[in-house]
Order: structure tokens, then C-alpha cells, then sequence
């Protein structure tokens, strides 16, 4: 094959990816968007340096892909004229393809030492590992997750409740080898031993999965009490507005009269969105801010009310007592910054939670030992630059009733099996407070809040979502979107919502085919080097 060949197929894989991705509804793209690279490797393997010339191919179809579905990460820059802002877009788009390269060279190199059966086991089980890690380590950045293509279409995904997004991720690498061994009849002339088999095999992977879903979506109804939510978008710019100091208080009057339209005697929640409350809240100080003191006499009239928030928190010690606190300037004492959020209800007991799963470069500088030099260039994204405090395990809001909130910070929501954290602890309803205005008028908040919808068909749970700009809506447990309000538009809704008490099977048993991968590529990976030795020792004999 000429290299011009396979420049088209690398080009091929990249766009069918990319049109397969939210928003745009062509998921069906997804069973074939591998097809051109599982051709390249094949034909690649024929050649002297075959993986140097495999990783060439497949990093191109891999940039492709990420540039057309995230290019807005580096977006920002034109609202900033931050130079490290364009460069965190640049390196997210470059090097996350870079990463994706790594089980795709893995399998190249099973599949010449074990045979093509073993190879393509290797390639799903090798790119779900790669996942599980991405999901988890300090440079994360799942956005790209397989099982988050069908996000648009619940309808053929109620089985995450099983296995989660991880479930989507292995159905389409089954059906991509599976197609493209069908193709490859067409493609060589030659006929293998299990064709007709493979024809039947790709017929149920495809079919059952979305018979036994669109079987549970028809057939499923809302479980839990009902609880009356209302969600405000207040629209506020956030680069000229959003923590300008002198627009603050203005900022907090438009959030309780867009409030006011909605909220009455039988309102059980109030939501605003991540840092609704820009202005600096000391915790140490809590009880006694002014601003508290505004958000309990707004509620007073309303007994049942609980107001869920955003707000920008400090916090004082007298030591370094945490791995991100920083000196004062005059050093009498050591800060904190947090991304957090609070309950505020009829109780003195204002609970707080500080956002755990951090941006990296945005809210947290990954691996601090090796790279903490460059925090100031981490981006600044209104809030302080370098990395925020954390708190390591999820907290749930509770109200006298026992009803359990999850208040999901920005892009927590994407995250699956973190997710289920929540419910473990009690969580019947997932509140998510984000401001996804940052990214501007592109597929980013819209893939966001398509992402949403995993999270309440994996935990069977109700989901509301607030954004300060962006878009806000909620989802119910089928994963239905609805009263989805306009991007840069002031916006207040109210829904009732169910709470739900009930676990599912994901949440119970979390990401068991990821651990089931892992075992599976660790036994591949050793049985390729016992033969890789056993075939030197020939040699040498």
C-alpha cells in the first residue's frame, strides 16, 4: 500500500471519530472509526520497523480526532490573550493522542508475537486499561472516554447501570475488530476458517445490547420521593465580570431576584452554580459572613428551602499543615484556596465541600514534586492561580429528611466511578455546579452536559445541573434531557425530581471489566515475553 493509501486511511479514522462525537448524532460512526487504523496495522506489519511505522498512521487519525472534537480547550485564549492558555489547549490536543498511541503500539506488538486472536483481545483489553489510568492519574483528561460517544442516545445505553461507561467503551472496540474482520474478506479475497461465525458474532454484539437497553428504556419508571429543585443561570461574564470586585454584590442580588421567580412554600432545593459566590469565603469564619447571613434570611420564608452554592473558599492555619497552603504575604499565617460548595438550611450546621477531582493546569499542578515551578502558568481562570486545596472523599449534603445531595464540581461529572462515591454515601440526587462559559460559544459545555446524562443512568439518579454560563437543565434516571435553558441567556427552572435510594449494580461493584482488562493485558504481556524469550533461546542454541 502507498503511503498516500494510508495518509487517506489515517485521515479516514480521524473524521469518522469526530463525526461520531457530541453533538453531532452519528454514533453508528463510532463501530467503524477504527477500522481504518486495525487496516493500517495490518498492512504495516508487513513492513521492517512496523511499530515506528504503525505509530505514525495512528498518531495522526488520533490528532485528528482530538483536534476536531476539543480543539476548544485552548478556546480561552481568545477571552484572555493568556499565551499559557493557548498552550494548555495545544498540549492537551497534541499529547492526549500521544497517550492513545500507547495500547494501540501494545497491541501492534501481541499480535506479532501471539497471532491475530490474542492481538485483537489485546487491543480492547490494552485501550480499556489506558482508559482506567487516564481516568486517574494527575494528568487526567477522560473527555475523550469511548462510552462517552453515545452519551446523546440513552436509548441504547441503560446497561451502563451495569457496567458503566467502560461498558460502551469495549462495545465499540468489540464491533470495530469484528467489522473489520468481516471487511477484511472484501479487502484481501481470502476467505479465513470462522468467516460465517464472525458474521453472527458481529450481528449479536450489535443488535443485543440495544434491544436489551431500548427494552429497559421503555420499561423503566422513576423511582424515589419527590423533591421540588430549582436551578438558576445567572449569565455572568467570566473573564470581565465574574470576579470583577466591584460587580460582586450586583452578582449576588441577580441570583436571589432570578430566585424569587421561581422559589415558593413548596421549593425543597435551591441551586447555583460553581462559584456563584465569587468573593473570598473564609470557612474559618463561616457562621458570621455577611454573605451567609444575606442566603439565610433569603430562605426564611420558606421552611423547607436548602440552598446548594458554589462559592470561592479560604481557609487559615497556623503551619503548612497541607501540601498546597501558601504563606501570607506578611507570614503571620498559611492559606488555602478551594473550588466548593455548601447546604444552607434551617440548621446553625452549614456543611462544605471542597472539590476533589481538580483541573490539571487549570486548578492543580499535576505531580507537584516534578513540576510545582511552573505554577504560575498554571491558567487563571478567575480564581487563584496554582493549585487549590482538596479534600480526598466525596461529601454528600444532607437535609432533616435524610435525602442525600452529591454536589458534582464542574467536570467531576464526567468522572463514572468517582461518581459513585457519592451514592455509596448516601447521595439520592446529583447536583452538578459548573461555569462552563470559559470554553465560549463551542461543543465543550455541550458536551458536558451530554456527559451528564451517563451519570444518571449509572447510578439511577435524578441530576440537576446548574451553570453559571453554559447551559443548565435536568436529566432524569433514564438519562432524559430536558428544560435545557438557551447558552448566554439569564435563565431559572424548576422541576420535580425523585430521589432515589436504590443502588445499582455499577455503583455497587464499580469498574470491574476495567480490573477484568488489567488481569487480562498483565497475562498477555507476560506470555509475549515468555515467548519472545523461548524464541531467543532457540536461536542461541
Amino acid at each position: 500500500m502507498k503511503s498516500r493509501q494510508k495518509l487517506l486511511l489515517s485521515f479516514a479514522s480521524g473524521i469518522l471519530l469526530s463525526l461520531a462525537w457530541p453533538p453531532l448524532p452519528f454514533f453508528p460512526l463510532l463501530f467503524i472509526g477504527f477500522v481504518p487504523i486495525l487496516w493500517l496495522e495490518d498492512v504495516c506489519s508487513e513492513k521492517k520497523n512496523s511499530a515506528r511505522n504503525f505509530f505514525g498512521y495512528a498518531y495522526l487519525a488520533l490528532l485528528i480526532w482530538n483536534l476536531l472534537t476539543t480543539w476548544w480547550v485552548g478556546a480561552t485564549y481568545f477571552g484572555t490573550n493568556d499565551i499559557s492558555t493557548a498552550f494548555a489547549g495545544i498540549f492537551a490536543n497534541t499529547a492526549n493522542p500521544l497517550l492513545m498511541c500507547i495500547p494501540l503500539i501494545g497491541f501492534h506488538r501481541i499480535k506479532k508475537r501471539l497471532g491475530a486472536t490474542m492481538g485483537y483481545i489485546s487491543f480492547v483489553a490494552f485501550w480499556i486499561v489506558f482508559e482506567f489510568i487516564h481516568l486517574r492519574w494527575d494528568l487526567t483528561w477522560p473527555w475523550l472516554t469511548l462510552g462517552n460517544g453515545l452519551a446523546m442516545f440513552p436509548q441504547v445505553v441503560q446497561w451502563y447501570s451495569f457496567t458503566g461507561v467502560v461498558g460502551g467503551t469495549a462495545w465499540i472496540l468489540i464491533l470495530n475488530v469484528l467489522i473489520y474482520r468481516l471487511l477484511y474478506v472484501f479487502l484481501t479475497g481470502k476467505i479465513y476458517l470462522h468467516y460465517k461465525k464472525t458474521i453472527a458474532a458481529t450481528a449479536i454484539a450489535l443488535l443485543l445490547p440495544i434491544f436489551i437497553s431500548v427494552t429497559q428504556y421503555y420499561t423503566y419508571t422513576e423511582k424515589g420521593n419527590e423533591k421540588n429543585v430549582v436551578v438558576v443561570q445567572p449569565n455572568i461574564d467570566p473573564y470581565n465580570d465574574k470576579f470583577d470586585p466591584s460587580d460582586l454584590d450586583q452578582q449576588l442580588q441577580s441570583l436571589l431576584q432570578l430566585s424569587k421567580q421561581k422559589v415558593d412554600a413548596n421549593t425543597d432545593y435551591l441551586v447555583w452554580p460553581e462559584t456563584a459566590i465569587p468573593q473570598g469565603i473564609l470557612i474559618n469564619d463561616l457562621q458570621v459572613d455577611e454573605t451567609i447571613q444575606l442566603l439565610r434570611n433569603f430562605r426564611k420564608p420558606f421552611p423547607k428551602l436548602k440552598i446548594v452554592t458554589g462559592i470561592n473558599a479560604y481557609e487559615q492555619y497556623a503551619t503548612d499543615s497541607t501540601p498546597t497552603a501558601r504563606k501570607s504575604r506578611d507570614g503571620k499565617f498559611y492559606w488555602d484556596a478551594f473550588n466548593s460548595a455548601i447546604q444552607i438550611d434551617s440548621s446553625n450546621a452549614i456543611p462544605v465541600y471542597h472539590k476533589s477531582k481538580l483541573v490539571p493546569g487549570v486548578e492543580k499542578m499535576p505531580y507537584p514534586a516534578l513540576f510545582k515551578f511552573l505554577e504560575p502558568l498554571a491558567i487563571n481562570m478567575g480564581g487563584i492561580t496554582g493549585s487549590l486545596g482538596s479534600q480526598k472523599d466525596r461529601g454528600v449534603f444532607f437535609s432533616n429528611d435524610k435525602t442525600g445531595i452529591a454536589p458534582l464540581i464542574c467536570y467531576e461529572s464526567i468522572y463514572g466511578e468517582y461518581s459513585n462515591e457519592y451514592v455509596q454515601r448516601g447521595a439520592n440526587l446529583l447536583f452538578v455546579i459548573t461555569n462552563d462559559g470559559w470554553w465560549g460559544n463551542t461543543d465543550g459545555y455541550k458536551q458536558h452536559i451530554e456527559y451528564a446524562r451517563l451519570r444518571a443512568i449509572e447510578t439511577r439518579r435524578d441530576l440537576a445541573q446548574s451553570a453559571n454560563t453554559g447551559t443548565s437543565a435536568f436529566i432524569n434516571q433514564r438519562g432524559d434531557l430536558y428544560d435545557q435553558t438557551q447558552w448566554w441567556k439569564p435563565a431559572v427552572i424548576s422541576a420535580t425530581l425523585h430521589a432515589n435510594t436504590e443502588e445499582t449494580f455499577y455503583v455497587r461493584f464499580g469498574d470491574y471489566i476495567s480490573r477484568a482488562s488489567i488481569l487480562i493485558s498483565i497475562v498477555l504481556v507476560i506470555f509475549s515475553f515468555f515467548k519472545k524469550f523461548k524464541e531467543r533461546t532457540a536461536n542461541i542454541k
